[in-house]
């Protein structure tokens, strides 16, 4: 194999699939990089096996072939050298790195042969998404609310592995609809926004997401690619997107499968508490800032912050024994129902209010010991977006 490709370029390529490669694995060929040469150009791969990614990017093909390379040290070598041409050469199990112009320099790490990798999924069966775009270069509207919708909902995903089905986000696509839907037991998150009928297509689908995919697609989307389609398997996901730089070129293509977590999902509608009457409005401004300073003394174990809510007023407050130390702030809020005390992991509430865009926050309440709702003030038409979040046991 031999390749002529600009540093940039591979770079670009080494930055869309490294995150993918895994750190720790018990088989050594997933710590590497496939490399593929053929007419079409240069493809670069990685896996874990849950994921994969596959990167074509633009390059002059001397001699077709493919082999792998350690992800790692092959990317930190192509991140020092400058922005140049360079030779690719595979034989004889060693890959070596050349400059082109500018001056002498050659660089070798061994090899594993391309057969020893694992194969990658190529297709995927199933209803199709589409996010072509419509504009003059600005990102697609839905593209952009995607990415919204992933970073407003993944932060609520369980850790508990021993619970897999609530480790992934659920994504539902449903009467022109998407819906992303993520709880850890303790927190549960919706978003759900209308969407154009051309990209949604009459499509009617679910699917339960890993956390680690809807990352690395957003980080891919900020990077510059543009999504174009997102196909829907029995098993796998996979996102179809292209460069911004050179759209019409098959080197801009990226293809990010990821396997879906087996469901069902819980029932999250009957999780959604119905008959929370009373409301809290307060400003963000006003609570983010006084949660974060207030939770500096608040119990190391619980993370609570107690909320004394009375007609006019919060009062926040928490107490930490492991220090011997308090902290207490009043706040103007409106309310008329009568006071009520509330505790809640401050850790959670702040990941909440972290996230909502809106001046105000509604705080729909029940009882000190149901789950609260907590809303934005103002959405906008077609969009609803809420937080359960579940109280502590007063330490009092």
């Amino acid at each position: 194999m031999k390749v002529v490709i600009s540093q940039d370029e591979l770079l670009r390529g080494i930055n869309s699939v490294l995150d993918v490669v895994p750190s720790k694995t018990a088989l050594p060929v997933l710590s590497n990089i496939l490399f593929e040469a053929s007419e079409g150009g240069l493809r670069l791969s990685a896996t874990d096996l849950d994921i994969s990614i596959v990167c074509g990017l633009n390059a002059s093909v001397e001699e077709g072939g493919a082999t792998t390379v350690p992800a790692r040290k092959f990317a930190e070598i192509v991140r020092e050298l400058p922005n140049e041409g360079i030779i690719l050469n595979a034989e004889e199990g060693r890959v070596t790195l050349q400059r082109q112009t500018g001056g002498e320099g050659t660089y070798a790490l061994m090899s594993v042969p391309a057969e020893d990798f694992p194969e990658l999924p190529s297709k995927i069966e199933g209803p199709e998404l589409l996010f072509e775009s419509q504009g003059d270069g600005d990102e697609n509207h839905q593209a952009a609310l995607l990415k919204d919708m992933i970073s407003k909902t993944v932060f609520a995903v369980s850790r508990d592995e021993t619970r897999p089905v609530l480790n992934g986000v659920l994504w539902q696509v449903a009467d022109d609809r998407m819906t992303m839907v993520a709880t850890d037991g303790a927190r549960l998150v919706k978003y759900s926004k209308a969407v154009d009928e051309p990209q949604s297509g009459g499509v009617s689908t679910e699917a339960i997401v890993p956390t680690r995919a809807l990352n690395h697609l957003s980080k891919l989307m900020s990077s510059g690619s543009r999504l174009k389609k997102v196909q829907f398997g029995q098993n796998h996901l996979m996102f179809d997107l292209s460069s911004s730089i050179d759209e019409d070129s098959n080197g801009g293509d990226v293809r990010l499968f990821s396997r879906l977590v087996e469901g069902p999902y819980v029932d999250y509608e009957q999780v959604i508490p119905q008959g929370n009457e009373k409301r809290l409005k307060i400003a963000n401004g006003l609570l983010s800032p006084a949660v974060r300073r207030v939770s500096i003394l608040s119990s190391s174990q619980t993370h609570q912050v107690r909320f004394l809510i009375s007609p006019g007023e919060v009062e926040l407050s928490a107490t930490s024994q492991e220090i011997g130390g308090e902290a207490r702030e009043t706040l103007e809020a409106d309310y008329g129902e009568e006071e009520m005390a509330i505790g809640y992991n401050s850790t959670y509430l702040m990941d909440i209010l972290r996230r909502i865009d809106s001046d105000h926050i509604v705080f729909e309440l029940d009882s000190p010991v149901t789950a609260c709702i907590i809303r934005p003030s103002d959405q906008p038409d077609g969009e609803d977006y809420l937080c359960l979040l579940m109280p502590l046991r007063l330490n009092d």
